[in-house]
């Protein structure tokens, strides 16, 4: 399936790092790091009734002034902290969607008319809020909200520092691929439009030519339970990379 929200169907591994503590709740400036296409997923129960299943992205932020912490509590500025958050693929049109509020905050004038695959790069400002995990109860960082940032601050605002991946079923490439963490490449393989499709072949037919360049270890996503809404979305630990 495209990443293009105009074009989705209307509704009615490398070496460990040091854990990580939640940063300060707060707005941070942001450029977007990461789209990935996670495929045909299943959602979760709405008010005790099943929902159908869902076409997922998942959006990473690169903090342009938060950095991740050695061992002896100092920033390491060549590495900045990654968060990410993770939500059903809504069409353009459908206004109370968070994909819908996520893309018009990266691209408020609509110049590339609903497709995420455009977005990678842009600058933004994030909202971060903490929460405890009730799978071990450590704080935690989530995306709260995503909000557009004035062209005159985004001009200002610092380049990516690490290379921006985009990945996508309906072309997938297979370095990008390989780059991924295990746990989010199993989640892509998991996705109910796996089999027969071109991923699938990629992976199965002929040997990889190429693990391309891998990304940093990661921590397994913490999935935890959320409040009910009528588009629910999942959301994503702080991962740093």
């Amino acid at each position: 399936m495209s990443l293009n929200a105009a074009k989705a169907p209307k509704s009615g591994g490398g070496s460990k790092f040091k854990p990580q503590e939640a940063i300060e709740p707060g707005t941070y400036p942001a450029r977007v790091a990461q789209i990935i296409d996670l495929g045909m997923q299943p959602q979760r129960p709405y008010q005790g009734q099943e929902k159908p299943p869902a076409h997922e992205i998942m959006i990473t932020y690169e903090l342009v002034d938060e950095f991740m912490l050695d061992e002896e509590g100092n920033e390491m500025e060549d590495k900045p902290r990654w968060i990410s958050e993770t939500m059903p693929l809504r069409h353009i049109d459908s206004d109370l969607a968070k994909s819908t509020k996520q893309y018009k905050a990266l691209d408020p004038k609509m110049e590339h008319g609903g497709d995420f695959s455009m977005l990678l790069g842009e600058a933004c400002n994030v909202l971060i809020t903490t929460y405890i995990s009730k799978k071990d109860g450590i704080e935690r960082n989530k995306v709260q909200d995503v909000t557009a940032m004035r062209s005159r601050d985004a001009a200002k605002t610092e380049e990516l520092k690490n290379e921006p991946k985009l990945f996508s079923l309906d072309e997938p490439d297979l370095a990008i691929f390989q780059s991924l963490p295990e746990w989010l490449q199993g989640k892509i393989k998991e996705n109910l439009e796996y089999n027969g499709s071109a991923l699938q072949e990629l992976l199965e037919g002929d040997k990889p030519k190429g693990k391309g360049k891998p990304q940093p270890e990661e921590e397994e996503a913490v999935e935890e339970p959320v409040e009910a809404s009528e588009d629910t979305d999942e959301e994503e630990e702080e991962r740093p990379w």
